[in-house]
């Protein structure tokens, strides 16, 4: 089963109730953890391509700009989510902002940044992916787990 031959759902689902409630988690983690690193990655290809210097620090915190694309599990292991708000100027370079203007008599323009849309970019994309890799991950993370329980 683990050469790359396809796996029946009735198999998967006898293997799963098999593994004790500890196992299934563990096998539920790991696919979520892979499935939300798929729209990570996604996310900060898009970034990439919109922003020259992805990699620059943050003046205040000293992280990537691109370090900022996050994506956490909840405790109950029953969803995964991810999100820009690692670092608070990726919200500009989704959403963009309006033209600002200096505060004094000549009202010269400081600019403004075009919404580039690339996080909403990469869920549209990636969004019927993941869904269609989530059965395979958790598959593959049921037989892995599987794997190691039955070589102890």
């Amino acid at each position: 089963m683990n050469n790359g031959a396809t796996v029946d759902a009735k198999q998967v689902l006898l293997m799963f109730a098999e593994l004790d409630s500890r196992q299934q988690k563990k096998a539920h983690k790991m696919a979520l953890r892979k499935a939300t690193g798929i729209l990570v990655n996604e996310a900060k290809r898009n970034f990439r391509s919109v922003v020259k210097k992805p990699n620059s620090k943050n003046r205040w915190n000293g992280r990537s700009f691109i370090s900022g694309i996050k994506s956490s599990i909840n405790k109950e292991i029953t969803e995964g989510k991810v999100h820009i708000m690692g670092d608070f100027r990726l919200k500009f370079f989704e959403l963009g902002t309006k033209k600002r203007f200096k505060k004094n008599k000549h009202k010269s323009s400081t600019g403004s940044i075009n919404a580039h849309y690339f996080f909403k970019r990469a869920r549209e994309a990636k969004e019927s992916t993941i869904s269609e890799e989530l059965n395979n991950i958790i598959t593959q993370s049921i037989l892995r787990v599987n794997a190691k329980f039955r070589n102890r």
